[in-house]
């Protein structure tokens, strides 16, 4: 597990420990030794909510480590004390910065306070982290505090304005390293409002490419690319190759095409109009083209073309690549997906690539986002269709998982037709263990049912699915012995299912 082994690895960020208090010590000692959650969160609440400022640092530096580490499929320890953990790092912010000396630098303190901050912060931190900034410190402090200005930033409806211009003065301060200024830079990155945007268009007239390609692409992320198209573009043809980093990819990227389609590539529009529409939606030139582009798709009355514009809505670098609000065209979105659904899947003919049944998975990626309960006998009968594509057929499952767990309440044919299709030995089992699998964070004895079902079946991959699923939330209370007999039952080794481990995890528990 890595998560205890880079726990055990570390010591802190910033701090030399070493305590007076015999307690203290214990606890950091502890954690060069710990095997456990347990052990590394008792340690670790020692430490937090102890009165010595360099135990507390240490504390909020190991947060950050986990948290860090967390991001490799395992569980932050520490994430069941993160109020606690920003409430001491913003209390700490309100003090003046411990002096420096053999123990840690000068404002140590801070630099860990921010540092649990960065992921967290808002409009309530803009005041203790404009005081950080307004000392100019330097080092990990000043990229701390920089960050976490960011974060303050992007996440008030109204950001701070003497924060702004703070950090606006430091990327212009040209007696701060370059390093320095394109942190600065990249805090007003997520930052919404005027004062920021004129702040990025100014630096890209500065000389250093990597100042104006900072600036370039935080002017290339969400609507602030439609105003600023013909700028980037002027930019990026001006940038030599072996001046552009990755903040120039990331420039070149935002330019370059968007996707063809999700399920349709190889298609193309076969009008001149449709064509033009197409291209815009790939590659926009405004809010407005963008958006009639789109709607000439949609209401375009051809299955192909519909569907292509189904895909660009629920793809994520689709229709809102650049955050275009899109909550006026969701209903008839919705609506023509619907219709689809009604009519023959398409032929392998419309979608080569692909295969039969494009025109069904563009329309239930659709139901997957917006569908509601009224939309359940529409579910169910895609999930009934035996003659189905595997593509269709997986698209269901998928619609059908999303829809259960957005409803307030599970409806009972969608369930019913899940649970057939898992014990249909004529399905595939892909679809058979993915229609177990979209159960799990449904509630309900019907849905405990289809897991006890599965658990006593006698196909394996069935049973590991099943005995997962009773896993969840309180059901392994009930069912630990079960769970337990089946896990000791299923072969080792190569031999073992593929998510078996997964069940083994859940009773370690």
């Amino acid at each position: 597990m890595f998560m205890m082994t880079f726990l055990r690895e570390f010591q802190s960020w910033y701090w030399n420990c070493a305590f007076d208090d015999a307690e203290l010590q214990a606890a950091f000692d502890a954690t060069d030794a710990g095997t456990t959650p347990d052990e590394f969160q008792r340690a670790f609440l020692v430490l937090l909510r102890s009165k010595d400022t360099v135990a507390r640092g240490t504390a909020l530096d190991f947060f950050d480590r986990a948290a860090a580490t967390s991001r490799f499929g395992e569980a932050n320890p520490f994430e069941p004390y993160r109020e606690e953990v920003l409430a001491t790092a913003r209390e700490m912010l309100r003090r003046p910065p411990r002096p420096g000396d053999d123990i840690a630098f000068e404002g140590a303190d801070h630099a860990s306070a921010l540092l649990a901050l960065k992921n967290d912060a808002g409009p309530e931190d803009a005041e203790a982290v404009l005081t950080v900034l307004r000392r100019r410190p330097d080092g990990e402090l000043l990229h701390n505090a920089l960050g976490t200005a960011g974060t303050a930033l992007a996440n008030s409806e109204t950001p701070d304005p003497r924060l702004i211009a703070v950090v606006g003065e430091m990327a212009f301060d040209h007696s701060l390293d370059i390093d320095d200024r394109r942190k600065a830079l990249g805090a007003l990155r997520g930052v919404p409002g005027a004062e920021a945007t004129a702040l990025l268009v100014r630096a890209t007239g500065e000389d250093d490419y990597r100042c104006q390609q900072e600036a370039a692409w935080a002017l290339s992320i969400g609507e602030r690319f439609y105003g600023h198209r013909a700028l980037l573009e002027e930019l990026h043809a001006s940038w030599p190759d072996e001046e552009s980093g990755f903040a120039a990819s990331e420039v070149r990227e935002a330019l370059g095409p968007g996707p063809h389609s999700t399920y349709w590539h190889g298609v193309d529009p076969e009008s001149p109009g449709l064509l033009r529409a197409h291209r815009e939606m790939r590659a926009p030139t405004s809010r407005r083209a963008h958006r009639q582009a789109f709607r000439t798709m949609l209401y375009s009355g051809l299955v192909p073309m519909v569907a292509i514009a189904l895909d660009h809505f629920c793809d994520d670098e689709g229709l809102t690549r650049f955050d275009l609000d899109v909550e006026a065209l969701r209903p008839n979105v919705l609506a023509l997906a619907r219709h689809l659904l009604t009519l023959s899947p398409s032929t392998v003919r419309a979608s080569p690539e692909t295969g039969a049944g494009a025109s069904h998975a563009s329309a239930l990626d659709v139901l997957a986002l917006l569908a509601g309960p009224e939309d359940a006998m529409l579910l169910t009968t895609a999930l009934r269709r035996r003659d189905a594509e595997a593509l269709v057929r997986e698209r269901a499952i998928r619609a059908a998982q999303d829809c259960l767990d957005r409803w307030e309440e599970p409806d009972a044919r969608v369930v019913a037709a899940l649970e057939e299709l898992a014990f249909d030995p004529t399905a595939a089992m892909d679809d058979r263990t993915l229609a177990v699998i979209a159960l799990f964070d449904v509630p309900g004895p019907q849905i405990t049912g289809v897991f006890l079902r599965a658990a006593h079946s006698d196909v394996l991959p069935l049973q590991v699915e099943g005995a997962l699923g009773l896993t969840h939330d309180d059901l392994i209370d009930q069912h630990r012995d079960l769970v337990r007999d089946l896990v000791a039952s299923w072969p080792g080794g190569n031999d073992e299912p593929e998510r078996a481990w997964l069940v083994r995890h859940a009773l370690r528990d």
